[in-house]
């Protein structure tokens, strides 16, 4: 199912270390701007990157200028760090992006603070795309109906378990035609994945394709148990043998 095409992002430092295969369901692997050019030295064939920058806007220009041999840079993520401007933050991140390959996805961690909702109404109109990590159920559920409202796709961190994935992409559907906070949090809420699975299993294309439009990434530790789980559901084609 599409559904799945290119949604995972992997950490490099992963447990179980970085899984390739199947390619066609690896987003990014996810690594520090300061492990860059040894892991690109040690890379044995292109592998797409999100680059977490620890050094605000400054280190997104950085970035644009730098040469990779091997990996490929597809994102560059960094955190908005001035909760009382956090618009102003988010036009500094915006213009130091404008350096960059247009195809590099910008994304940004959007603090707590004052003037969320509208740092979150910006981050949209400049084009960049939200990380938000696995939170309760309550919070997680408020976050995403924001986004969704405000038309701002997101990528969820923390997403180490089958039952979160699922449960994750059912309230994102959800969201999209109901934002009924309540009813998402329960849904987030639910340890027991099997109806999720069931709900996903039928999802159409194009049902598939409205949350793919959304939810642009989610990061797991433990891909290939994950990967395992969601082929023994039929969410997954088992590989050819």
């Amino acid at each position: 199912m599409k559904l799945f095409h290119r949604l995972f992002d992997q950490p490099a430092d992963s447990p179980a270390g970085v899984t390739t295969d199947p390619a066609e369901l690896l987003h990014t692997v996810v690594l520090d701007d300061r492990r860059l050019a040894a892991l690109d030295r040690q890379a044995a064939a292109p592998v797409a990157v999100t680059v977490i920058n620890g050094t605000g806007a400054g280190g997104i220009t950085a970035l644009a200028g730098r040469s990779l041999a091997t990996l490929e840079l597809a994102g560059v993520q960094t955190a908005v760090r001035d909760p009382g401007d956090l618009g102003g933050n988010i036009a500094r991140i915006s213009a130091a992006a404008r350096e960059l390959d247009p195809d590099v996805a910008v994304l940004v961690e959007i603090p707590d603070g004052f003037g969320w909702a509208e740092a979150v109404a910006a981050a949209e109109a400049e084009g960049l795309t939200a990380v938000v990590g696995w939170d309760s159920p309550e919070r997680s559920a408020t976050r995403l109906s924001a986004f969704i409202e405000a038309d701002l796709p997101f990528v969820v961190d923390d997403v180490d378990t089958t039952g979160r994935l699922l449960a994750l992409l059912v309230a994102v559907d959800r969201l999209i035609d109901d934002p009924d906070i309540d009813a998402v949090a329960e849904i987030l809420a639910a340890a027991d994945h099997d109806q999720p699975a069931e709900d996903v299993l039928h999802w159409d294309e194009d049902r598939a394709g409205r949350v793919r439009r959304r939810l642009r990434a989610v990061r797991v530790r433990g891909l290939p148990a994950m990967i395992a789980d969601l082929t023994q559901a039929g969410l997954i084609d088992r590989p050819a043998t």
